[in-house]
C-alpha cells in the first residue's frame, strides 16, 4: 500500500464513526480504541521513534479487526501514514494491538516479548518506531511492522531476494546476461500474525546488447508450512495442463524457501476482474469469462490438502453470526432465521475442487486466458461454494464501492447464468443456500475490515441474505 493508497484511506475513515462501535464487556478498550481520531493521539504520545529518526504520524486508519472471534483476546490493526521530518519523506507503516481477556495476560506477554530483545530481529534500515511497546492507558501490547512475533521471516523477506533467488529470478528476464541495475521492494499488504505480501520491482540490463527491461515479483510470507503446500499445489497445476482443461491458468511459482517461509511468484499477467468492474467495460461480458473458468475448475481434479464438510461450514457459520449479533444487535431475530435455513439446507454432496476465497481481485483477466491467484486455500467440498463466494462479493460490491449497484447486480446474474450452463444442471438449486451462507460471511468481513458505514453494509447483506432465501438470487 503507497502513500496514495494510505491517503485515500483516510478520506473514508471519516464516516467509520458514525455509528458507536459495539461495547464488549471482555474488552471494555474497544471503543477507545477503535476511534481512529483517539487512537491517533495515543500513538503519537507513545510510538517511539527509533534513535537517530524524527517521525511524524499524520494519519491513523483502520485496516481490519479480529475481535469476539475468540473469548480470550482481541487484535486490531491499523495503518498509519508517517513523514520523516529530516527528509519530508511520508510513508506508510502497520501498528497492531492486543489484549488478552485474562487479567494480566497482556502485560505478561510484552514482558516476554521484550526478553527477547524484538529490535535485534529487524534490520536497522526497517526500523522506524520501537517493535514493541506496552500501551498502559489501553492496558495493551502495540507491535509496529515489521515485528510480528509469529511471523518471524518477515523482515528477513523485507531485506530483499537471496543470492539464489536473483538468479531464479534474473534467469525470467530470457536468454543473456543479465544484471540488476535497480530493485525496490515494497510492502503490499500483511494480516497480522497471519501473513504479508512483498513487491520486488527488478530493473536490469542484459550486458551483451545493452537491453533493459523491468519485472515485478511477489513474495508471500507465511505462518507455518501453508506456503509450501501452495509452492507443491502451483508447480502441479502450471505442469498438469490437462488438470485445467486450458480453461484457467493459476499466478507462475518461481521459488519457495522453507527457512524464510516464503512464496515467490511472477507477476500475474492481465487485470484483476475488480479493475475490470471499476473500468466501466462491459462487466457481464468479464462475468461470464470468468463464470466458465470457474465452472472448469470446479470440475476438474485438483489435489487439495483439506476437505470442507457441511458440519465445518455450520461451525464457521455459528462463529460468524455470534459476531453480527453483537454487531448488529437489532438484526438479531434476522440473523436467527437465517442461521436455521442454512442448517437446514446445507447437505452432504459428492466434494469437488475449490478454491474458497474466490473475490473480484483473486481472478485476473488477459484478453482470452482466467488465471487464478491466492490459491492458499484450495480444497475439496461442495462445489457451489466457489460461485456463491464471489457473487457475494459482487453484489455487496466489495472492493467495487463507485460500481453501480444495479450493475453489479446484473453482472451477478450473468455470471450465475453462465457459470450453470455449464455444470451439472443439479447444482443450481443449492445455490440460495450457499449464497446466503456466503453474504453472512461477507457482511462479517465488512465489520472485520472497518469499511465506511460498516452497519449500513452489514445490514443492506443480511437483508439480502434473508431474500435469496425466500425468492432464491434475483
Amino acid at each position: 500500500m503507497n502513500y496514495t493508497a494510505m491517503t485515500a484511506l483516510k478520506k473514508m475513515s471519516a464516516t467509520i464513526r458514525e455509528h458507536a462501535f459495539p461495547f464488549d464487556p471482555d474488552f471494555p478498550q474497544l471503543e477507545l480504541a477503535s476511534d481512529p481520531a483517539r487512537i491517533l493521539e495515543i500513538f503519537r504520545r507513545h510510538l517511539k521513534p527509533v534513535a537517530g529518526k524524527r517521525l511524524e504520524i499524520l494519519e491513523c486508519v483502520p485496516v481490519r479487526f479480529r475481535c469476539r472471534q475468540s473469548s480470550s483476546r482481541c487484535v486490531l490493526q491499523f495503518a498509519l501514514g508517517v513523514m520523516d521530518q529530516y527528509t519530508g519523506q511520508r510513508h506508510h507503516s502497520w501498528v497492531t494491538l492486543v489484549r488478552y481477556a485474562e487479567p494480566g495476560l497482556t502485560e505478561e506477554t510484552w514482558v516476554e516479548l521484550n526478553s527477547t530483545n524484538p529490535r535485534r530481529q529487524i534490520p536497522e534500515a526497517l526500523l522506524t518506531f520501537e517493535p514493541l511497546g506496552f500501551i498502559r492507558e489501553l492496558g495493551m501490547l502495540v507491535e509496529v511492522y515489521p515485528y510480528d512475533p509469529r511471523l518471524p521471516t518477515l523482515p528477513v523477506a523485507l531485506g530483499g531476494p537471496s543470492p539464489g533467488l536473483r538468479r531464479k529470478l534474473l534467469a525470467r528476464f530470457g536468454a543473456g546476461d543479465w544484471r540488476i541495475e535497480d530493485q525496490t521492494i515494497e510492502p503490499m499488504r500483511y494480516r497480522t500474525e497471519l501473513g504479508g505480501v512483498l513487491r520486488y520491482t527488478l530493473r536490469a540490463r542484459e550486458a551483451a546488447s545493452g537491453r533493459t527491461q523491468t519485472q515485478r515479483f511477489y513474495a508471500k510470507v507465511y505462518r507455518g508450512d501453508r506456503g509450501e503446500q501452495t509452492w507443491k499445489l502451483l508447480r502441479y497445476l502450471c505442469g498438469n495442463p490437462v488438470t485445467t482443461r486450458n480453461k484457467f491458468s493459476v499466478a507462475q511459482p518461481i521459488d519457495y524457501s522453507r527457512e524464510r517461509q516464503c512464496l515467490v511468484l511472477a507477476e500475474a499477467p492481465g487485470r484483476s476482474l475488480q479493475d475490470v468492474f471499476l473500468s466501466g467495460e462491459d462487466s457481464e461480458m468479464a462475468a461470464r469469462h470468468v463464470a466458465r473458468a470457474v465452472a472448469a475448475f470446479n470440475q476438474s481434479d485438483i489435489p487439495g490438502p483439506r476437505v470442507h464438510t457441511p458440519e465445518d461450514q455450520i461451525k464457521y457459520l455459528t462463529k460468524t453470526m455470534a459476531l453480527l449479533r453483537w454487531v448488529c444487535p437489532d438484526s438479531v431475530e434476522l440473523l436467527d432465521e437465517i442461521a436455521a435455513a442454512v442448517r437446514a439446507g446445507l447437505k452432504t454432496v459428492p466434494v469437488a475442487s475449490i478454491h474458497w476465497d474466490l473475490k473480484t481481485d483473486h481472478v485476473f483477466l488477459d484478453d482470452d486466458r482466467v488465471i487464478f491467484i491466492d490459491v492458499d486455500t484450495v480444497a475439496a467440498g461442495d462445489p457451489v461454494r466457489d460461485p456463491a463466494h464471489l457473487l457475494a462479493h459482487i453484489v455487496c460490491r466489495i472492493g467495487l464501492p463507485a460500481m453501480p449497484f444495479e450493475k453489479a447486480r446484473a453482472a451477478g446474474r450473468a455470471f450465475v447464468e453462465e457459470y450453470f450452463a455449464s455444470v451439472p444442471a443439479d447444482w443450481q438449486t443449492r445455490l440460495p443456500v450457499q449464497y446466503a451462507a456466503a453474504v453472512v460471511e461477507t457482511a462479517a468481513g465488512i465489520f472485520k475490515r472497518q469499511e465506511p458505514r460498516w452497519r449500513e453494509q452489514v445490514t443492506a447483506a443480511i437483508a439480502e441474505a434473508r431474500r435469496t432465501l425466500e425468492e432464491g438470487f434475483k
